[in-house]
């Protein structure tokens, strides 16, 4: 009876990306006549689902393929193997899945809109020579979002939902601090009205209290607006406030996902417990002991055979070394790729 309560809740939630064997593989040598001969692989195999107006934190250490994920999506990368499905829906309530990895270039600029990313560094993202209104406008313009005559007054109130002043209007990005930039970049990609949004580590860049009023104003923004997000960062803590659920990438796998709060209290993959045991405590008198990894990052281009956290596991067996683990369902939405899960 519980089987079925649970299935049929699933297929009663509602899905805008559905991620399943997506790969990006990038040539790294070719033989005489340009046919490449090995691969590095940025993206190996990764499967999720993300539910419309919730956020997915994807997080892992650099290196690990989390925004070569986010921009393989967008399809700023071709798709080496694998579907992305997109499912939109219009004012009348109808939706309509489209497979971001297949359809042609010309599909994919109707939903361009839909689909928008903000970028890590706010200082190489903005165009130096054109004004903030021309470069939050310049979407709006070319997508007919409104009329001509109103984009004007359409931009100044998307500035001003951003945090932005009216007399910002006419500056150049130059004449702004990182968390100022940051929130053009963000009225950017507002603007066009999307539905879903990556952002790829947009705080990484900025100060700490600078970060809490992006992380709040993102938050604000989805709650007025039903987006949904899949955020990017090598920061726990800001995943952790952001995120509805959490996916944690090594080496262009996801290793475990669920929900941040079983994430974060009940985290069972060694790599998992290793990245949350590094995050600073905010009580001075508890004691907190980071969990060592040994070793360093194996190469995407040459990765080891079996599992591939295995060179840096303390808990490695023989069949760690031979046998690539699957997803293992923890219950609750907890899904774990490790052999020894359960022993943990």
């Amino acid at each position: 009876m519980e089987d079925k309560i649970l299935e049929v809740s699933e297929q009663q939630k509602d899905y805008i990306l559905e991620v399943d064997g997506l790969k990006q593989y990038f040539p790294v040598s070719k033989d005489f006549f340009g046919r490449p001969l090995s691969f590095l692989r940025a993206v190996d195999g990764v499967s999720f689902k993300l539910e419309r107006g919730k956020t997915l934190g994807i997080v892992g250490e650099s290196g690990c393929g989390k925004t070569t994920l986010g921009r393989t999506i967008l399809r700023l990368y071709d798709v080496t193997e694998g579907n992305a499905k997109y499912t939109t829906v219009n004012d009348k309530g109808e939706k309509t899945t489209y497979d971001l990895a297949t359809i042609s270039k010309k599909e994919f600029y109707k939903l361009r809109t839909e689909l928008q990313l903000v970028f890590q560094d706010p200082y190489s993202s903005l165009p130096p020579r054109m004004t903030v209104g021309a470069i939050i406008g310049e979407a709006v313009k070319v997508h007919k979002i409104v009329p001509d005559e109103e984009v004007g007054t359409y931009v100044r109130s998307v500035m001003e939902r951003c945090g932005l002043q009216p007399h910002h209007y006419d500056r150049y990005p130059h004449e702004f601090s990182g968390g100022q930039r940051q929130r053009i970049c963000i009225a950017r990609a507002l603007a066009v009205k999307p539905k879903l949004v990556i952002c790829d580590e947009p705080v990484s860049a900025l100060d700490v209290s600078i970060q809490a009023q992006i992380i709040n104003l993102l938050k604000k923004l989805q709650r007025e607006e039903g987006m949904s997000y899949m955020f990017i960062s090598h920061d726990l803590s800001v995943v952790k406030y952001i995120s509805d659920d959490i996916a944690v990438m090594y080496l262009g796998n996801i290793v475990e996902m669920g929900s941040t709060r079983e994430i974060c209290t009940n985290a069972k993959h060694p790599y998992t417990q290793a990245l949350f045991s590094a995050v600073p405590v905010a009580n001075p008198h508890a004691k907190s002991e980071p969990v060592a990894l040994e070793g360093e990052l194996p190469s995407p281009a040459n990765p080891p055979k079996g599992c591939k956290f295995h060179t840096r596991c303390k808990y490695c067996t023989d069949k760690c070394r031979e046998v690539a683990p699957e997803m293992k369902d923890m219950g609750g939405g907890h899904y774990v790729a490790c052999h020894l899960s359960d022993e943990i």
